[in-house]
């Protein structure tokens, strides 16, 4: 290697050294919120199957947080995060991928607390068979609104009556499970993760 070469080497290298948003020593030098934003939506982008709303899974964020690392923010509670989210073989997620689980989720994706209710439904006896066939009809959506008129049954409706014969409640049927269902509650969670992190970059 001739030395105009060699001292072209070295400048590349001071150049990426001095670039890098996270330095070796000192406070870490976060990239801003709207990067990471930018960042998250460009690692969605690439994954054609996702549209807006549609549950995601584990398997789908895991490759983002190496992203973020890169661009200067190593998300320390990243293993939480993706704890919060449904694994690949989850129920709920194989149910909604299938042909006619993804027509459904289409229709129910913007009703209140829509994923929190359902996650609860399959964790339930019965439940799972219930929303499997459930999803085959044409007119399922209707009943997995989140005020589903008096006349019309919802999804506790249709569980297993329990030993009395009474229709099953399912506890905290309308209340959030605190998981990460979607790309909005994804960014959400981000969003407070980075605030934190924030605070403690500061001298």
């Amino acid at each position: 290697m001739g030395r105009q070469s060699i001292c072209c080497l070295a400048v590349t290298c001071m150049f990426v050294l001095s670039t890098r948003n996270v330095p070796a020593s000192g406070p870490q030098t976060l990239p801003s919120l709207a990067e990471v934003r930018a960042i998250v939506d460009q690692h969605f982008r690439g994954q054609s199957q996702l549209q807006a709303g549609d549950i995601i899974c584990q398997s789908e964020v895991r490759s983002l947080f190496p992203m973020l690392e890169t661009a200067g923010w190593k998300v320390e509670d990243g293993d939480e995060l993706l704890n919060r989210m449904l694994a690949p073989s989850d129920p709920l997620i194989s149910i909604l991928r299938s042909p006619a689980g993804t027509k459904f989720m289409r229709q129910v994706a913007s009703d209140k607390l829509i994923y929190d209710r359902l996650d609860r439904i399959v964790q339930e006896p019965g439940g799972q068979r219930l929303l499997t066939d459930l999803v085959k009809l044409p007119d399922a959506a209707r009943y997995a609104k989140h005020d589903t008129p008096a006349t019309i049954p919802d999804l506790e409706d249709f569980l297993p009556k329990g030993r009395s014969g009474r229709a099953r409640h399912v506890k905290d049927y309308d209340k959030p499970t605190e998981k990460i269902y979607t790309v909005d509650d994804l960014k959400k969670a981000l969003q407070r993760s980075y605030e934190l992190a924030q605070r403690r970059a500061r001298p």
